[in-house]
């Protein structure tokens, strides 16, 4: 059977300590929300083009450009490749845990959480001048012009294609100026309207995780 290719990967959750040793007696965990990016008061987690992205979708005889963006009905949680006391710092908190089974860790989080719809998307953020996404649709883009002389755009069409676009790669698109993070996030889809983070609790995840501070 071949191995998952995140089972070797550990990563770590910086928080205050106060919040790791809850987490390692109850398996009580925050559950962000991609909203909550653009609201944060501090400078290494407020990221106002959280989401956001230029996206062109290239088709046989055109190309459409845009500002678009999407912000899932998800839950999120953001960890770091990296686990030392400079980013601890950097992120205003006192200590860190590490997650060392990704895989196993990934599941028994979306078990805790309701109406979790599909499987979740995890991955290393890639770090960027220039937000732009670009996409081949060949035929689906010229159809999405209406063949009148006007040429007028069906916008249904257009948002269509820009969201497919769009996903899974704006979810990891981040700012260069944060790439000092190199953040690894997690990303559980629901199947209901999120407006506020999460607090789940999920014992069966410790296993997966050794606290550090």
């Amino acid at each position: 059977m071949e191995e998952h290719p995140l089972k070797n990967l550990t990563v770590f959750r910086y928080l205050n300590q106060n919040y790791i040793d809850e987490f390692f007696q109850y398996g009580r965990l925050r559950l962000s929300v991609f909203s909550e990016f653009t609201k944060h008061k501090d400078e290494q987690r407020l990221d106002k083009e959280e989401g956001w992205g230029i996206v062109v979708i290239q088709g046989k005889e055109i190309e459409l450009r845009s500002r678009a963006g999407i912000m899932p009905d998800a839950y999120i949680l953001s960890t770091s490749l990296r686990g030392d006391a400079e980013l601890m710092k950097a992120f205003g908190t006192d200590g860190y845990f590490k997650i060392n089974d990704i895989p196993n860790f990934v599941v028994a989080v979306g078990k805790s959480i309701a109406g979790s719809k599909q499987e979740a998307q995890l991955g290393i953020c890639k770090y960027v001048g220039n937000k732009e996404i670009r996409k081949r649709m060949g035929h689906l883009v010229d159809e999405a012009v209406e063949k009148n002389k006007e040429g007028k755009l069906n916008l249904n069409k257009v948002t269509e294609l820009i969201s497919m676009a769009l996903i899974p790669e704006v979810f990891f698109l981040k700012s260069g100026r944060y790439a000092h993070q190199r953040e690894f996030r997690f990303i559980w889809p629901v199947n209901y309207r999120v407006t506020e983070p999460l607090f789940i609790e999920c014992p069966e995840a410790l296993r997966f995780c050794e606290k550090v501070t």
